[in-house]
């Protein structure tokens, strides 16, 4: 009742974008197109490994090259969405523009270095997307913002989810009914995906442009000086960060030689890769928003404690059930945790400060989710081709398993309103 009280007790346009589900669902559709293109390249991998001759520690530099350069617009990305709200539109079509251009890279010639600079790009186009969309749904849905966050993290998981099994089918082909097509080249598959990301990106620009009216204008230089600063003061969101930082670390590592394990050691089909990559995520799409409600009605510790707890004992389940059908519901389960972790991490960062750092505390999470996971594939990509994947899943897992720990001592404070 508080809350109500509270909401209504605001100036009318505040109390319109507490109540609006649009912004909210339009956002979240838009972060389905982009992680439709993040998850799309890791099922190009296989196919790119054998065409270009490469090692498993060259994949993992590929790995490395997307978060390595993801990492370095998190902060400027963060600054204009916080400084800036009113352009948040154009921001956001810029991902998608990214996206589009990084896979024409990747696309018109097959080289390894070219490749690297396609994908770099991509990361490029990520991280554009977070902290202007999560800092502006934290800002318009104050008394909402894990459920809003997960609402938008949904979005995700329902890219996540459609991408695998549309690559897969368009990489492998089809036979069905009598009908029969034997797919398409990854090259000739990275260029169609050039037009659509476009065309996303311009529908984006038009959908959200009622931003630059309710997103606000731009904010005093030394107050968002002032505010910024203290952000690296505060033990709540310096706690986060690292959570969220060291568990990418696991997630960066597994998720690009899980593809490979499905594909080399289990000798998956393309499609059959495709949907059990979809099954990381397609729990998660309604699981997400219970995991924001949850934090929102019982508090943020016991929601990440219990979700890293999940992931941990998962991954290490894959050491003796990794092959069969316990693989596949290995991988079904770990997709409620997986994803839906994060975006509770995001809010209990968020409501720890004051309102006018969104975006910076987005882009804080998630620089430090890239530099620590840049180079976690790298080291991923080592420990198989020298030990097998089960040291891939010991070295995930262990990750998981400390920060769990973590979480029961980590500050977790509301600020003051």
């Amino acid at each position: 009742m508080r809350e109500t009280t509270q909401a209504v007790a605001g100036p009318p346009e505040e109390v319109a974008r507490e109540r609006s589900w649009g912004l909210m669902i339009g956002l979240s559709a838009g972060h389905a197109v982009k992680h439709f293109y993040q998850q799309a390249f890791l099922l190009l991998i296989p196919a790119v490994k054998v065409a270009l001759g490469l090692t498993d520690v060259q994949v993992g530099v590929i790995g490395m090259s997307r978060t390595f350069f993801s990492a370095a617009v998190n902060i400027p990305a963060g600054f204009v969405g916080d400084m800036w709200r009113s352009k948040v539109a154009l921001i956001l079509a810029g991902s998608l523009s990214s996206l589009a251009l990084g896979y024409f890279l990747i696309g018109i010639y097959p080289s390894y270095w070219l490749l690297l600079l396609g994908v770099a790009i991509t990361g490029v186009g990520t991280s554009l997307w977070h902290a202007p969309a999560f800092g502006t749904l934290a800002a318009l849905y104050p008394q909402r913002r894990a459920f809003a966050m997960s609402v938008h993290r949904m979005g995700g998981s329902i890219g996540d989810s459609i991408s695998p099994v549309v690559m897969g089918v368009l990489l492998g082909g089809f036979a069905f009914w009598g009908l029969e097509w034997g797919g398409m080249g990854w090259r000739a598959l990275a260029l169609a995906l050039v037009a659509p990301a476009l065309v996303s990106a311009a529908t984006v620009l038009l959908a959200h442009k009622s931003l630059k009216r309710s997103g606000g204008g731009t904010t005093d230089m030394r107050t968002y000086v002032r505010s910024a600063v203290a952000l690296f003061k505060n033990a709540t969101v310096l706690g986060m960060v690292m959570l969220a930082s060291v568990r990418a670390m696991a997630h960066n590592g597994l998720s690009i030689f899980l593809i490979l394990y499905m594909s080399e050691d289990l000798h998956f089909s393309a499609f059959k890769v495709g949907y059990h990559v979809a099954l990381l995520t397609l729990f998660g799409i309604l699981f997400a928003p219970v995991m924001g409600w949850a934090s929102d009605k019982f508090g943020p510790r016991p929601v990440i404690f219990l979700g890293l707890l999940a992931i941990t004992v998962l991954i290490l389940a894959l050491l003796p059930f990794g092959a069969g059908w316990t693989f596949t519901v290995i991988l079904a389960l770990l997709g409620l945790f997986l994803y839906t972790v994060n975006p509770v991490m995001l809010a209990a960062a968020m409501e720890s400060t004051k309102r006018g750092t969104e975006s910076s505390i987005t882009a804080l999470m998630f620089t430090g989710q890239a530099v620590f996971g840049a180079i976690s594939p790298v080291i991923a990509g080592w420990l198989r081709q020298h030990y097998s994947m089960d040291a891939v899943f010991y070295y995930s897992g262990a990750i998981v398993a400390a920060i769990t720990v973590a979480t029961l001592f980590i500050p977790m404070r509301k600020a003051e309103s």
